[in-house]
């Protein structure tokens, strides 16, 4: 009997993802900005539980993520590795040992619907 590959190269690197790496249970949230009350400067962010998943967490140092958006730069802290799910977005975010993980870009390694490479910014402790 043939052994079962499970793990995928990662680009050109010689890194691979293997299903052993995905060994820390993450949290996938998104968020609902609500309009201020009257008067309020101030909208309100709801954030909901939508499901879980193993990943694989690494730290980045020395890496700028250009946001086109607001015009920015901001520094990548962490690059999270987690098996496809078509509905995470750069929208969405991770909370995991009570720390939130802003999105910033999310790649589907080689187009092959296998895992995603999360881009992110650690925000800090969550207030869930």
């Amino acid at each position: 009997m043939a052994a079962v590959s499970r793990c995928s190269r990662v680009g050109n690197r010689h890194r691979r993802v293997c299903t052993g790496d995905l060994n820390k249970l993450v949290t996938i949230q998104n968020r609902a900005i609500e309009a201020p009350d009257w008067n309020s400067p101030d909208f309100d962010e709801q954030f909901s539980n939508d499901g879980t998943a193993w990943a694989a967490i690494e730290t980045v140092t020395g890496k700028t993520f250009f946001d086109s958006v607001n015009q920015r730069d901001q520094t990548v802290t962490h690059e999270i590795y987690i098996r496809y799910d078509n509905t995470v977005t750069s929208e969405s975010w991770l909370l995991y040992d009570s720390r939130r993980f802003d999105i910033l870009a999310v790649e589907d390694m080689e187009e092959r619907h296998e895992f995603l490479k999360l881009t992110c910014v650690d925000k800090g402790t969550s207030k869930v």
